[in-house]
């Protein structure tokens, strides 16, 4: 399997927004098709948006959005990751660890200092390839204001 990943482009608009949304449903949360949309406009018009597609022989196989962010805890720039989704046909093959490879080799070229995430506690698989790659536990909860 050939994997492409690179910054998605305007032309990408549909397609981000199909594995975004196929994201939400799978996580069952709701899937706002123009909520969604509105996000991917809103990335594409910000430098400290990153909105990647992985691409495995032309077909689009992953996404990943994330945002820098200032932190004084990290004293730096840090990759705050909203969204890294795989296709399950195109899991188990290394997307998502390439997308990751790929977002720190970038990541370290623009000086961040760390990548975060969240993830659902019944995301073993997720739990064992960020561990495996060097991500660390940080306890916190996780809370939100909705505006």
């Amino acid at each position: 399997m050939s994997l492409v990943i690179r910054r998605a482009m305007k032309s990408d608009r549909e397609v981000a927004a199909r594995l975004l949304v196929a994201q939400l449903v799978e996580h069952h949360l709701p899937a706002d098709p123009q909520g969604v949309e509105r996000g991917i406009e809103l990335a594409m018009g910000r430098e400290t948006a990153w909105l990647l597609l992985a691409f495995a022989d032309r077909e689009a196989v992953g996404v990943f959005l994330a945002n820098e962010i200032v932190s004084v805890e990290q004293a730096g720039m840090v990759l705050w990751v909203e969204e890294l989704y795989v296709v399950p046909a195109a899991r188990r093959r290394g997307v998502a660890r390439g997308i990751l490879n790929f977002v720190a080799e970038e990541a370290r070229r623009k000086n961040i200092v760390s990548l975060e995430l969240e993830v659902v506690p019944t995301q073993e698989a997720a739990f064992a390839l960020y561990r495996g790659m060097g991500f660390v536990d940080v306890e916190r909860k996780r809370m939100k204001w909705k505006l």
